[in-house]
């Protein structure tokens, strides 16, 4: 029997969320696929990274696609345009479907935010499926520095050399942000295709999203500034706690001459959590 082109590997705590959407989509695919679903309900698996390392175990395709539950494929030929993408990439260390560009943003004042003008994402949100908006248009694979975790894209020989890190990524967060700058470590490279998909889940950050977020600012210190889909974040929890008090004063002072703004509460509630508390 010959190797599939993609295992496709999805750790699901709702069987009817993925029947719904995951499988729904991949029931329209024009090409055969391997299928590895991996059955957390009784919340068996602690991290993503656990869960996920155990699927990716079991798969034997050239690529892995490790994807939510909650996605839905919105083409039928969307695992053949991805095979084409992909041949064309050479020393690929993951792709995905939305990363962040690295270099067009950063310094003061833009800390926790989320830099339009450095998204490359291919991704419809939420239950009115809102296309996330990009601060350029691409027709083609674009290298991005990090990638978020609804679809992950790995080649089984770099997966099988290094799974995911489930002493860092020991929640349900950031896992693709760190296995992106790890791979690049390995001298590998990271891309979002424009393939778009509908991922019906808009996310909450968490206390273990902080808890996950402080471990990758350590373990990446080397990279300055980590860009996110959920914000950008100095490796400095020095400058961190810096530009968001900057942030916060900037905005309560703005908010007391009229400007419509949400004043300094946003920013001191992300330095709660980046000090472990609560939940935002």
């Amino acid at each position: 029997m010959s190797r599939p082109v993609f295992s496709i590997v999805c750790v699901y705590n709702s069987e009817k969320v993925m029947n719904d959407l995951l499988i729904k989509g991949l029931k329209t695919q024009n090409c055969g696929f391997e299928l590895t679903l991996v059955d957390n309900t009784g919340g068996k698996f602690r991290s993503a990274a656990e869960g996920l390392n155990y699927g990716g175990a079991k798969a034997t395709g050239e690529y892995i696609i490790f994807i939510h539950q909650d996605i839905y494929l919105l083409s039928a030929d969307w695992l053949r345009r991805a095979e084409a993408f992909l041949r064309e990439i050479p020393d690929l260390g993951v792709a995905g479907v939305a990363g962040m560009t690295k270099g067009k943003a950063g310094g003061i004042f833009r800390v926790g935010t989320i830099p339009l003008e450095n998204r490359a994402c291919f991704v419809c949100h939420g239950p009115e499926k809102d296309p996330i908006e990009c601060g350029d248009t691409f027709n083609g694979p674009v290298e991005v520095q990090t990638l978020d975790e609804q679809v992950l894209i790995i080649p089984g020989k770099v997966f099988s050399s290094a799974g995911f890190d489930e002493k860092v990524c020991s929640s349900w967060h950031l896992y693709g942000v760190d296995y992106s700058l790890s791979v690049k470590k390995c001298g590998l490279k990271v891309y979002a295709l424009p393939i778009p998909v509908w991922h019906i889940s808009k996310g909450t950050l968490n206390k273990d999203y902080y808890a996950t977020l402080n471990k990758i600012l350590k373990k990446h210190k080397d990279h300055g500034i980590i860009y996110t889909t959920c914000g950008l974040w100095h490796t400095s929890s020095f400058f961190n706690f810096l530009d968001l008090s900057l942030l916060a004063a900037r905005c309560q002072i703005g908010r007391w001459f009229g400007r419509n703004n949400y004043g300094a509460a946003p920013f001191i509630k992300k330095i709660k959590m980046l000090l472990g508390g609560g939940n935002e």
